[in-house]
């Protein structure tokens, strides 16, 4: 492969990663569960640190989705291995969303804000998610907003 080429393969291959991250949010924020658990390996993981953690497909399967949420993924930082099979990404999260902190409670509204630390692996020529790591930075109320509470789990 010419230098040429492996550059073209490079920029395919962060663009398809980019894509990857999209769809995820446009699954998550449509609850096309199916759709969204197959953009993870099989073996895959979904590690949320206030919500727990999800192995294989047929437990992110089972992730109770947020009832209202519109996922806005920004700033990118996508480093692809010299091999070209595998990646990490890391990526910022804004979203408002309304979620029930407890069984049974009425849904609140929230801004939440939180980074993504992901593992890519390519399979089959498609990339897929083989690790998605959300670490929270806030989740504050909309009525009182980020600087009076900054974490509703806290």
């Amino acid at each position: 492969m010419t230098e040429m080429e492996r550059n073209i393969q490079y920029l395919m291959d962060l663009e398809a990663i980019k894509r990857l991250r999209a769809l995820y949010a446009y699954h998550v924020d449509h609850f096309e569960m199916q759709a969204w658990a197959e953009l993870f390996t099989e073996d895959g993981v979904f590690d949320i640190d206030t919500l727990g953690r999800f192995e294989g497909r047929e437990q992110i399967l089972g992730f109770q989705l947020l009832p209202f949420a519109i996922h806005y993924m920004t700033n990118p930082i996508i480093d692809i291995a010299a091999d070209g099979r595998t990646a990490q990404g890391k990526w910022l999260l804004l979203e408002p969303c309304s979620i029930s902190l407890e069984a049974g409670q009425p849904q609140r509204p929230l801004w939440g804000a939180a980074r993504y630390e992901d593992e890519y692996v390519k399979v089959d020529g498609a990339w897929k998610f083989k690790l998605v790591k959300l670490r929270s930075i806030m989740w504050s109320p909309f009525e009182s907003g980020w600087e009076k509470a900054r974490n509703v789990w806290a």
